[in-house]
């Protein structure tokens, strides 16, 4: 038996360690690796899928709850009055009250004193020369009076309402300073509402005075004109009355 040297073992000692340190494969040892990272991976996500599902029909299954509204509505508390009384609108009682108020002229207008200045009054329509002065008249100063022109066309006039007045009373003349004064005539008119003259013409100069006096009774409007009746001068056709103090009267 040949000898086999001490190469030779150390040789043959270094192959049985390879073969002892590197086995052999078998054909069911190539794929563990990846069978492993497959399995987890289908793992993962079937458990994401289920849990998914789970979950949706958790949610599902309990709904979100409404909530609910809650109206609250004020209410008053009324106490009844003991003393009130269910009187309709319009009875006796609420009328009775208003019956005073209705003692004045069934038009709506104030009354009227008994008693009142004619210069006092708006003209309801006049044609030449009239104003509300204060008049002279042969000394004596009648500050509650009337100016009318007076001419010899007895054209000049002025017309008052006088409803619910009885009487008219003035101190006619020609006043210290108006035109044509000396030596003048002038007489004044009173009419109705129809043009009919009320009682008769009073005359007057510049020397004194006349009284006008005309029952009125009844008459809505009066109308005043004055004419001249003569001339003083003979070159003028016309001068000026005063109604001094002219007083109506009910």
């Amino acid at each position: 038996m040949p000898r086999t040297s001490a190469s030779g073992r150390a040789n043959r000692g270094d192959h049985v360690k390879l073969e002892k340190h590197q086995p052999a494969r078998s054909r069911w040892q190539i794929a563990p690796r990846w069978v492993e990272l497959l399995v987890v991976s289908v793992l993962t996500v079937g458990t994401g899928y289920f849990t998914g599902r789970v979950s949706e029909k958790s949610a599902q299954a309990d709904p979100p709850q409404p909530t609910a509204t809650v109206t609250v509505r004020a209410t008053e508390t009324v106490t009844a009055d003991p003393t009130a009384t269910d009187a309709p609108t319009g009875s006796a009682s609420a009328s009775s009250g208003s019956s005073d108020q209705l003692s004045g002229p069934a038009d709506g207008s104030s009354p009227r004193p008994a008693q009142g200045f004619l210069s006092d009054l708006d003209a309801v329509t006049y044609t030449g020369y009239y104003t509300s002065d204060p008049v002279l008249m042969l000394g004596v100063n009648y500050p509650k009076s009337v100016r009318l022109g007076c001419n010899t066309s007895s054209s000049d006039s002025v017309t008052y309402d006088v409803s619910s007045y009885k009487h008219l009373k003035a101190t006619l003349g020609i006043p210290s300073d108006a035109n044509n004064a000396i030596g003048s005539v002038a007489a004044v008119k009173v009419f109705d509402a129809s043009g009919k003259q009320i009682g008769q013409a009073v005359q007057f100069r510049s020397s004194d005075t006349a009284d006008l006096s005309v029952d009125i009774s009844g008459q809505d409007q009066i109308r005043i004109t004055c004419a001249l009746v003569k001339s003083g001068d003979p070159d003028r056709t016309g001068t000026m009355s005063g109604l001094g103090d002219a007083v109506l009267t009910s």
